[in-house]
């Protein structure tokens, strides 16, 4: 098996159904994701909409393997569409935008940095015979409680993905906060709108010196 495996697993529990399940050996758990993701999920009333719902943890000590099973999103990732179609309309543009602005701010209220937001992390769920898409963020592996004692801000690690980080997170200087996020959706939209980046996205030092030096320019499209 890989280090993470991603499965579709059935309920019969009527109220529950499809979840999904995120399995990986004990030693790849990472106690971080279910402590943030799990406390965000304690109660779905209050919870946003736009974050995908942790449902439980199981660890198998016989064969030292760890289950996160999590809502089942079945319409696929933000990547996909970005992917798959070449013009994305303005106005679906806003309500993707809006949607995930929506479960950051929810995050954010929670003083909660995702730290990886990107369009592989974006789930879409599309509601049984409703004619609607959700989004719902997910992957809260990289994620950083903020101390209300640090005034909002933490010491800077480098964590996410290269094309989407922040230059304090790409250069592992300063302190960060919630703007990392932002900045993270700032380039999704960025990628949304061109189906690019404004630099080359396979190339770390092309994107230090971007981040480092450049002025990100508005698109033509918009």
């Amino acid at each position: 098996m890989d280090l993470t495996a991603i499965l579709l697993v059935y309920n019969p529990d009527p109220e529950v159904g499809f979840v999904a399940a995120k399995v990986m050996k004990n030693e790849f758990f990472d106690i971080n994701e279910w402590n943030v993701a799990g406390n965000l999920s304690i109660d779905p009333e209050l919870m946003s909409p736009f974050i995908i719902r942790f449902i439980a943890v199981k660890q198998d000590q016989q064969y030292q393997m760890t289950i996160l099973l999590m809502e089942f999103a079945n319409f696929g990732t933000l990547f996909d569409l970005i992917r798959t179609q070449k013009d994305i309309p303005i106005p679906m543009i806003r309500v993707i935008m809006r949607q995930i602005l929506e479960g950051l701010c929810f995050i954010h209220s929670q003083n909660i940095i995702h730290r990886d937001i990107k369009g592989g992390n974006i789930m879409m769920h599309s509601v049984p015979r409703s004619g609607k898409v959700i989004l719902k963020i997910a992957d809260f592996g990289e994620v950083k409680q903020i101390s209300k004692s640090s005034q909002n801000q933490m010491k800077v690690s480098v964590r996410g993905t290269p094309p989407y980080m922040a230059p304090e997170l790409y250069f592992g200087i300063g302190k960060a906060d919630t703007k990392v996020d932002m900045w993270s959706l700032g380039m999704l939209l960025y990628q949304m709108l061109t189906h690019t980046f404004p630099f080359n996205p396979t190339n770390e030092y092309e994107i230090g010196q971007f981040l480092g030096n450049e002025i990100l320019n508005r698109p033509d499209s918009i």
